[in-house]
């Protein structure tokens, strides 16, 4: 478990310093960064140095990391992790723009728009748990997760099995009823949990080591949002239906509906949603090259794969929705039958079944110790995040809502399906890791990951409040005993995103014509900022 800082007799830190220089050069012509890659699995040695271990794997999680460095693992090695992590989203919207004011008065739309100059922030949790309906509240300020795992290698062979548990995504928040935010995320809980992940790790030779595993994880979605329709729409709707009324008398008192409206402003539906699968498997496949004591390099690669979630949906409609839809359904009679409009009901419920991707990813780094007690780590990463081109939700029956979106937006929507549009980016990311043998029980270690958002610019919205972020950390690694190591650190992430009116068709576009649905803010600036505070422990053991 200790580090052995004897200068090699191959080292020369002139050779070294090149190494890493010319590595790093090498990705940052490339290098960007994801969304929640690697911040929940909860291994300290990894958050300290940056997540730039893929070189340099650590112990018992090179299952995840690495499955190559489980060949290092000897004898039996035990593995218990505890972090404690604090999360808070926020959100500035502005005022309307010009451009976009001008169309609301047009249109007549003289309600002030509740949503203006209001900040929405939240670091309340919430988690999607597994076999249990909705999501739960976490009642504490931090969320707490225990996890290990255990690695052996017989003696005499040359190859590591081992096992353990860890949470590759897990995020969640909930708005208060009032948050300005809520039209696009009152509460969200997305859960993987890998709960049996079967690995081997062989060395090859002298120098080369393989590993590879299967990955059973269990993933969940639950999520409760409102919908409000984009404001020139149902200025056009609005203003049409009171010049009926005011230049016909409503065809002399036929309709009543004439004049009555629906608010852009509020919600007019609000969508909840929850869905699971208790299997969703991975392989995973890792090698590392060690030609000298004081350089490795590494690679690993995690397949995709479709996780098919099941589960149920509920629809509710505003009151507003159903006098209007209810009255026009009433008196059009068998026309609005014929050309399926909505009925105006207060609720919906059935079945809804999600297929979400788990992208695929891979990294590559090297591991160089420039001095006899430092070392230094550089990776560079890439995740497939282009694969969430949209949120694709199938409901077991036609839906009100689905009605009249998928007259407005064909493309997003049919009477018994919705797509949340999202249309991410897969992008490449690096980070850097340096180590500082201080003595023969002490490892000091400093971690640095820049992360350009796999959400592109013209896709940053409130929902996944994920921009541009860095993370900084710092840890430390104890050799207790002969046979026992205690690792601690902590980790500063920050990410923000400038969203200036028109610029994002996921938020705040003003293509009035194109980009109707899932648009609440359109018009207004925006400013959004995620930011969490990450303490995690281990305790690694030989038994």
């Amino acid at each position: 478990m200790v580090w052995n800082v004897a200068r090699p007799e191959s080292w020369t830190g002139k050779r070294a310093f090149k190494v890493v220089l010319g590595f790093g050069l090498t990705v940052s012509v490339t290098a960007h960064a994801a969304l929640t890659d690697n911040l929940t699995i909860g291994n300290p040695i990894a958050l300290s140095m940056g997540n730039a271990v893929t070189a340099d794997p650590p112990g018992v999680d090179s299952i995840h990391y690495n499955p190559a460095g489980l060949a290092r693992v000897k004898g039996r090695e035990g593995l218990f992790k505890l972090t404690a992590a604090y999360f808070n989203f926020r959100a500035e919207f502005g005022d309307y723009v010009p451009e976009a004011q001008a169309e609301v008065d047009k249109w007549g739309l003289g309600e002030t728009d509740p949503v203006t100059n209001t900040v929405s922030e939240t670091d309340d949790v919430v988690l999607k748990v597994p076999f249990v309906e909705g999501r739960q509240e976490w009642p504490l300020p931090m969320v707490i997760v225990p996890t290990g795992g255990a690695a052996f290698s017989p003696s005499g062979r040359d190859y590591t099995l081992g096992t353990a548990a860890f949470a590759p995504l897990a995020a969640g928040y909930v708005r208060e009823p009032d948050d300005p935010g809520s039209f696009m995320g009152k509460e969200m809980a997305l859960t993987r949990i890998t709960y049996f992940s079967p690995t081997i790790g062989f060395k090859l030779n002298e120098e080369w080591s393989f590993g590879v595993g299967v990955h059973f994880s269990y993933q969940g979605v639950s999520a409760y949002t409102d919908l409000r329709v984009q404001h020139l729409i149902l200025g056009v709707v609005n203003t049409a239906l009171d010049a009926l009324d005011d230049q016909t008398g409503c065809l002399g008192g036929a309709f009543s509906f004439c004049g009555a409206s629906i608010s852009p402003f509020e919600q007019s539906v609000t969508l909840e949603v929850d869905v699971e699968t208790p299997v969703s498997v991975t392989a995973v496949f890792g090698g590392l090259w060690e030609p000298t004591p004081w350089l490795t390099w590494g690679f690993v690669y995690h397949t995709e794969t479709t996780n098919r979630m099941k589960g149920t949906y509920e629809m509710t409609y505003s009151e507003d929705w159903q006098n209007l839809f209810g009255t026009i359904y009433t008196e059009l009679g068998p026309v609005a039958r014929l050309i399926g409009l909505p009925q105006g009901l207060a609720s919906q419920t059935g079945e809804a079944r999600i297929d979400l991707k788990t992208p695929a990813h891979f990294a590559t780094g090297i591991s160089v110790r420039v001095l006899p007690d430092w070392k230094v780590n550089v990776d560079a990463k890439w995740t497939d995040w282009e694969v969430w081109s949209g949120l694709d939700i199938e409901f077991d029956q036609p839906q009100e809502f689905g009605a009249v979106a998928s007259i407005l937006a064909p493309q997003y929507a049919t009477v018994d399906t919705l797509i949340i549009p999202r249309h991410y980016e897969s992008v490449w990311n690096f980070a850097f890791g340096v180590e500082h043998q201080f003595n023969d029980r002490l490892a000091l270690r400093f971690g640095y990951e820049p992360r350009k958002s796999s959400i592109p610019s013209h896709k940053q919205d409130v929902l996944l409040p994920i921009g541009d972020a860095q993370l900084f950390s710092f840890g430390v690694g104890f050799a207790w005993a002969k046979d026992v190591q205690v690792d601690l650190a902590v980790g500063y992430y920050q990410a923000k995103a400038d969203i200036p009116a028109g610029s994002s068709t996921n938020a705040n576009s003003m293509d009035w014509v194109n980009n109707i649905l899932y648009n609440p803010y359109s018009g207004m600036d925006i400013e959004t900022e995620a930011t969490a505070y990450l303490l995690e422990s281990s305790f690694t053991w030989q038994f």
